[in-house]
């Protein structure tokens, strides 16, 4: 159907109905079937830390890209380590909450880049469907429905305090008074309405190519509506926006890497290469075992602040590398790993390998 970016049964599973995926952890958490601590180590094992070694395979682990952008992530890569790993050590109490803090926000600011992104590939994949207007006002609805509901939660600090194991650690917010949180949550129901209004009309004038993009609002409002207004516990909040944001995630490397393989775009990259060959299950247990080993060290020593280096490391580096990764003036063939530009010809993957 015209308008999906793979196809509707891929898209529903992977980038829309994926929702369903974290409300399930948030259930089985409401019914006292699962503690924040076990929600936490789901999220970080079987979705956070999987899709983040999908970006090691498209980039540290690609020939190409490692060749062209290689050096540039061994900087970001020791400018981290030495800003968090010397904060650990030097200023615990200090320093560090700041940039653990800083390092959340930046995390929530890369979970909507990242939906602010899956609404550009769908509406480009509409064509000329779609009006300027609309194009330049659809993201700032987005921005809207993603953003206002924290502002919500800001109101009370006991919504912005992870509580595991026995400990509290209170993430830095401004406290908004009750007409500024009033306000943000009108705006949010305001912006849904409208989103949700808008394209009845369009659906109902024939309209069915904007289908994909009402569906991508849907998934979103719920995810963060249901995170921000209605989950308390903080830790059980940032799972259920960021395991969506890592399903979305896999399936759009997972689309990217199957692509590269079947127009012979390999470039010596040993994992597409297994996609190619079919053999998933190995890429699996690499994805799987690469966030065991490192997740470990926080899990092992749990009273040491400088336990939590390899994964507070691992997440920064991604939103660094990922900010990259999907652009196509660094990507040269984003546009046709995505589908969304035609193949090149068979002489174009060398000519790059050499460049």
């Amino acid at each position: 159907m015209k308008g999906f970016l793979v196809s509707p049964r891929f898209d529903v599973a992977f980038f829309l109905a994926s929702v369903a995926v974290p409300m399930l952890l948030w259930a089985g958490f409401a019914a006292g079937w699962l503690t924040g601590v076990a929600v936490y180590a789901l999220f970080q094992l079987v979705f956070n830390l999987p899709h983040n070694f999908q970006t090691w395979t498209l980039t540290a682990l690609d020939p190409v890209d490692r060749a062209r952008d290689g050096r540039r992530d061994l900087v970001a890569l020791a400018v981290i380590v030495a800003l968090f790993g010397g904060a650990m050590l030097l200023s615990p109490d200090d320093v560090y909450p700041w940039l653990r803090d800083g390092l959340i926000y930046w995390g929530y600011y890369h979970l909507v880049r990242q939906h602010y992104g899956f609404l550009a590939l769908y509406q480009r994949k509409a064509g000329g469907a779609i009006p300027r207007w609309e194009q330049r006002l659809y993201p700032r609805l987005l921005e809207a429905i993603c953003y206002l509901p924290l502002v919500v939660r800001f109101r009370d600090p006991s919504l912005m305090t992870i509580r595991a194991g026995g400990v509290e650690t209170w993430v830095r917010h401004p406290v908004v008074p009750p007409a500024v949180w009033i306000a943000a949550l009108a705006l949010f129901a305001a912006a849904v309405l409208f989103v949700v209004g808008h394209h009845l009309v369009l659906l109902a004038r024939g309209g069915r190519v904007v289908l994909p993009r009402l569906l991508l609002f849907l998934s979103i409002t719920i995810a963060f509506g249901l995170a921000d207004l209605v989950v308390g516990d903080l830790i059980v909040a940032i799972a259920i926006v960021t395991a969506y944001h890592n399903l979305q995630y896999i399936g759009l490397v997972w689309f990217r890497t199957e692509t590269r393989a079947r127009l012979g775009l390999v470039d010596g990259n040993l994992f597409v290469a297994w996609l190619r060959d079919g053999r998933w299950a190995r890429y699996l247990a690499c994805a799987f075992g690469y966030g065991v080993v490192i997740l470990a060290p926080r899990v092992i020593f749990r009273g040491v602040r400088v336990a939590e280096l390899p994964i507070t490391a691992v997440v920064a580096l991604h939103y660094v590398v990922d900010a990259r990764l999907w652009k196509g003036q660094r990507q040269p063939r984003l546009g046709v790993e995505l589908g969304l530009k035609p193949p090149p010809s068979p002489e174009a993957p060398r000519r790059e390998a050499a460049a």
